[in-house]
């Protein structure tokens, strides 16, 4: 990776709504700001079985529970100084979410004082982190139970109504707390400013719109810098948008562009519709996966018969093997009709490597299962993010089936495309603008109508028929190496922090 030895240092902070290890992009661009000379710390949530605070080669890790309402009070609204389009929003949606966080942790401060030290705990999610499984929820069964007999016995509210209310209390924020959308930004801010910081930054880089307002809060009361990095083009996702149809997703982050000082994002057609809304084109900064070529020969040398997705799904070598990186989604990821094209193949495998998710995964093999194919199906735990190209190496294509169900969906540039093209491997892909363009530039790729499994099909077969029309010649390779491989990125990121 290239370094530079910059001569000025800067603290960053990076904030971000994932836990750091789960949001490979924040990790990889934390690397490379704290390799060139920065000091990096980051700021991310904190799930059970993590650390509060951890080093990860040189960075400084501090996790908390963003979600948390134990902040939430009237004056929660005070520090956002800038919100103006969004505030007919924030009355609608924030402001009763802010009522209800405020009387639950009222109620909770009431009845801290009459319960035992034991039964508080039920008051601590942080406390269950300790313990596994069926230990977990007997515990929390038990506390609840003890908790709760406790209240009434102090005659917590005759008639109940207080206890249903503290009982009732957190269902309700946590239903309010899903309508909110893009405001679940100001909770995120709001617990990120209750942290103690150590020392002042230089800059806050923002990824994420969830992130956003904080990063306008620290910025200003820091006087430094701010630079907001969009991993999706938030105001057009299929997901994650209000489906009454407002969209104040756009208007939250026309309120806080004002004091954005650099941008960043993820796809040519991203970068073309923020420049028309900020005061200048954002930096482009595709999603390669952390390698080098140095890095592919020494893992494929080193590694490859753990990592293989063939070895793990058990398929000979003679078996057409299709590969899908990344979680799989219940419909706008489009795994649903490329299980349905598997009827038309009956030689065809199918792996699927990435995150787990318990109610996708039984999603996916339920149709599997009713389709008849779930032998021909396997799901394979991820592994780590420099590694994926390495470990799909071996499959005979990946496939890219994104349904175009949004402008967020239609333009962009997911890390699958990328994990192939470094893996050396064919992609069947979405004829959508960007994927297309990608496919065609490195001549490695093949178009398909992702709405229509037999079209699907058709594109699998033949790319396997055919996979010589398929390989990247030397020139086209040269391409991908020189201008999409992350120390191509590298370079531009370092070059926009020499700027600021």
């Amino acid at each position: 990776m290239p370094v530079s030895n910059t001569e000025n240092p800067k603290t960053i902070f990076c904030l971000t709504y994932h836990e750091i290890t789960a949001d490979a992009r924040v990790l990889k661009e934390a690397r490379a700001l704290q390799s060139a000379g920065h000091n990096v710390q980051v700021f991310c949530d904190w799930p059970e079985g993590f650390s509060q605070v951890a080093c990860i080669d040189g960075i400084q890790v501090k996790r908390f529970n963003w979600q948390s309402p134990e902040f939430i009070s009237a004056k929660t609204l005070d520090p956002f100084f800038f919100v103006d389009r969004i505030s007919e929003e924030v009355n609608r949606r924030f402001v009763p979410y802010m009522r209800s966080a405020d009387l639950l942790n009222k109620s909770k401060s009431w009845a801290e004082r009459i319960v035992t030290p034991e039964q508080v705990q039920v008051l601590d999610p942080n406390y269950y982190k300790h313990f596994e499984g069926t230990e977990r929820r007997r515990r929390k069964i038990r506390h609840k139970s003890l908790y709760y007999k406790t209240l009434l016995k102090h005659g917590f509210g005759h008639n109940s109504k207080k206890l249903k209310t503290l009982m009732s209390g957190e269902r309700e924020l946590k239903k309010r707390r899903r309508e909110l959308y893009q405001l679940c930004s100001l909770i995120f801010a709001n617990n990120l400013l209750n942290l103690k910081f150590d020392e002042a930054p230089d800059v806050i880089h923002a990824h994420d719109i969830y992130c956003l307002p904080a990063g306008v809060v620290l910025a200003k009361h820091y006087n430094a810098k701010l630079v907001y990095d969009a991993h999706e083009y938030e105001p057009a996702r299929a997901t994650n948008n209000p489906s009454d149809g407002s969209n104040f997703a756009e208007k939250l982050e026309d309120d806080c562009l004002a004091y954005v000082d650099h941008m960043i994002t993820v796809s040519p057609s991203f970068a073309d519709f923020y420049s028309k809304r900020f005061k200048s084109s954002p930096t482009l900064i595709f999603n390669a996966p952390e390698i080098d070529p140095n890095f592919i020969k020494k893992r494929k040398a080193e590694a490859l018969d753990q990592l293989s997705v063939r070895a793990k799904s058990h398929v000979s070598d003679d078996t057409p093997l299709v590969v899908f990186t990344g979680g799989i989604q219940m419909s706008h990821r489009g795994m649903d009709k490329v299980l349905e094209a598997l009827v038309y193949l009956p030689k065809v495998h199918l792996a699927t490597m990435g995150p787990r998710h318990k109610e996708n995964d039984a999603w996916f093999l339920k149709i599997a299962r009713d389709l008849g194919i779930s032998q021909r199906v396997t799901l394979l735990p991820p592994v780590a993010a420099p590694d994926v190209p390495v470990a799909i190496s071996t499959a005979d294509l990946a496939i890219c089936p994104f349904q175009d169900v949004s402008k967020n969906h239609r333009y962009a540039m997911p890390n699958k495309l990328f994990e192939a093209a470094f893996a050396g491997i064919p992609i069947c892909l979405s004829d959508l603008p960007e994927m297309r363009r990608f496919a065609e530039e490195l001549g490695f790729g093949r178009t398909m109508d992702q709405t229509d499994p037999k079209c699907i099909a058709q594109a699998i077969e033949d790319v396997l028929d055919h996979p010589e029309s398929y390989r990247m010649t030397p020139e086209n390779a040269d391409n991908l190496w020189t201008n999409y491989s992350w120390p191509a990125q590298v370079a531009k990121l370092i070059a926009l922090y020499d700027d600021i």
